[in-house]
């Protein structure tokens, strides 16, 4: 079998925020990504729940990536996370169909 390394960014960001890191994700190089709403959990504030009333919303954000995609995301999310709330965690991943990220 024939896989591909690659880097795997787990991004949690609140919902105002997708459309902006959407459009740096393509910007540096990442072919594509999924985004998935986060409905709960918890985190160093304590356990939270979206109850769907005026609420944004958070979602997670799962994108990968060559190693320079991965590198220009993590400098723009590191300027990000200076002034909104998020996380993000990274990956080394290998795929299949390489040619598809």
């Amino acid at each position: 079998m024939n896989l591909t390394p690659k880097k795997k960014l787990d991004i949690f960001i609140e919902a105002h925020a997708l459309q902006r890191l959407e459009a740096m994700l393509g910007e540096t190089g990442f072919k594509g990504w999924s985004v998935f709403a986060g409905v709960e959990g918890s985190g160093a504030h304590g356990a939270w729940r979206q109850t769907g009333v005026a609420e944004g919303g958070a979602c997670l954000v799962i994108a990968i990536g060559g190693e320079d995609a991965a590198d220009a995301a993590l400098e723009w999310l590191r300027d990000y996370f200076t002034i909104y709330p998020g996380v993000v965690s990274v990956s080394d991943v290998s795929v299949m169909r390489g040619e598809r990220f």
